[in-house]
Parts: structure tokens; sequence; C-alpha cells
């Protein structure tokens, strides 16, 4: 009996210990793995920024209507000088697992870039490049940045992070928080899930535009 004890003990704690590694691995490939498949992506999407923008005025006529912005398209460009003066994403049209994949999707139905309502935008803290990991030490005073064909908007955060059930739509008002409110200021919303890993709540930054710049000189400011 003594020598099954140990033989069971033993094995159990090979068992434990190649769960422990696949699970690490796992997250590992979360993480980094996918930040770099993202990256490559976030490439193409911002190669494809430039294209447009240097081209035809089709992607400035695609800003006066949120329905001619086309699924998993790219149209801006986000800063957060907080996150580093290196970070940056281009933001797609759609918040569906194919979109976020690729990096911060702007939420159908809301405010575009600049104008009034909620301009809202989700992305992941874990996997896709990691975009919104900083999301909750976003604090009042931050500016975040939205670069588009049309110009820059730079906004300011307003208040603290708050966190929300994810079935919580009111956030996504065109006056956050207040549905049915007509909306009188420029604003915008950024969204996500916490904790990282799970998702069971929304971490939700809120802000309001102060000034719009011309196109690639919002980061100076």
């Amino acid at each position: 009996m003594h020598v099954s004890v140990r033989l069971y003990l033993r094995i159990s704690g090979e068992i434990l210990m190649t769960l422990g590694v696949v699970v690490l691995g796992f997250m590992a490939y979360m993480y980094w793995g996918t930040a770099m498949r993202e990256g490559s992506a976030q490439q193409t999407l911002q190669s494809e920024l430039g294209h447009q923008w240097s081209g035809s005025g089709q992607s400035l006529a695609a800003l006066t209507s949120p329905d001619s912005l086309a699924l998993g398209k790219p149209f801006a460009l986000i800063r957060i000088p907080s996150f580093g003066s290196k970070w940056q994403f281009a933001v797609v049209q759609g918040t569906g697992l194919q979109q976020l994949a690729l990096g911060p999707g702007h939420v159908p139905g809301t405010a575009l870039p600049g104008g009034i309502g909620n301009f809202a935008v989700a992305g992941h803290r874990v996997t896709a490049g990691n975009p919104f990991w900083s999301l909750p030490s976003l604090r009042s005073g931050s500016l975040v940045y939205i670069e588009t064909v049309a110009g820059t908007y730079e906004y300011k955060v307003t208040g603290k992070p708050a966190w929300v059930s994810p079935d919580d739509t009111a956030v996504l008002a065109p006056v956050p928080d207040h549905p049915g409110r007509d909306p009188r200021r420029r604003m915008i919303t950024l969204i996500t899930c916490d904790p990282p890993w799970t998702g069971t709540s929304r971490v939700i930054v809120t802000g309001v535009l102060v000034r719009a710049l011309p196109r690639a000189q919002g980061i100076e400011g």
C-alpha cells in the first residue's frame, strides 16, 4: 500500500507538471504568439490606409456615413501616448471575432471620428496584439488621438475607468449612459474585457473631443 501511494503521488505530480507546462505554453501563445500574427496584420492594414489616404477621395467620402464602411476594413489610426510613443493601431470597422483579431474595432452604429455623438472602439486586453492591455490605467486628462484621412482628432479622457457588465449597452449611447438623450458633444468610448483572460466585465473609458488637427500632427500637440 505504501508503495502504491508513492507511485500514485509521483504519477499525479508528473501529470500536474505536464498540465502546467501546457497551460503556460498556451498562455504564452495567446499573449505573444497572437501578437506576432496580429502585428503582421496591422502592417498590412496600416499600409492599406496609407494607400487610401494618398490616393482617391473615396475613403474621405466613406467617413460621411457609418453605413459605407466595410466590415474588417481599416479607416483610422488610434494613438494613446500614455501607452508609449510607438503604440499605434489601425482601427477596423466592426467588433466581431474576425475584426477584433486584427486589432481595435469601431462599434457599428456609433458615431464616426470627430462626429457629434459617441465614437466607440473595442479591443482585446490579451490576444491580437494585446492592444487595450493597459486601458484600465488611463486616467482623467490622458489623450487619445484618432487619425483619419480627414484629419486628427484629439480626445481627452474624462473621469476614471468604469467597470460594467457585458450586456450594458448604455455605454454605447450617443450620450454615454443616457440612452435617448440627444448628443451635443463629440465623445469617445474605449472598451475592453476584464479580467483579461475571462472577460466577465467590461472596462469603459470615455473622453471628449478637445480639438481637431491636420492629419499626422495630432501626437505632437
